[in-house]
């Protein structure tokens, strides 16, 4: 590739916006890829009750909000937020009785992140994911 020295810095210039937009386009993939393992494991491994079909593990949603390097991705119950952190850490009863935490959020957490953020890493090192 033979470059005038004078075009040089637009070349650059060039090869490092190229760059920068696949490194985007592909840590957004994994962005994306990690919140739909996130939602499912949440949906599956969310406690169930025995009776009834409007279950809490149902009603878990995929939020995006904004766009680019703003954008933030968050899992939420669409109807039954305020149950959720009862049954992640657990609460004692007006009766006196304890009900145990069944974590089911920061589980999901602990099993995608790490993993979601080492790939971003290898994407922004050049290196194949």
């Amino acid at each position: 590739m033979d470059v005038e020295l004078d075009k040089l810095p637009d070349k650059l210039s060039e090869i490092i916006e190229g760059y920068s937009d696949d490194v985007q386009e592909e840590a957004m993939a994994k962005l994306e890829k990690a919140a739909d393992d996130v939602l499912a494991y949440v949906s599956e491994h969310c406690p169930r009750s025995g009776y009834g079909t409007n279950h809490l593990a149902d009603s878990f949603v995929k939020t995006e909000v904004g766009s680019g390097l703003e954008k933030t991705i968050y899992i939420s119950s669409k109807t039954k937020g305020r149950l959720v952190h009862l049954i992640e850490l657990g609460f004692r009863h007006r009766s006196g009785k304890h009900v145990a935490a069944q974590p089911f959020m920061r589980p999901a957490y602990d099993a995608f992140a790490p993993e979601m953020i080492e790939d971003i890493k290898r994407i922004i090192r050049g290196e194949n994911v």
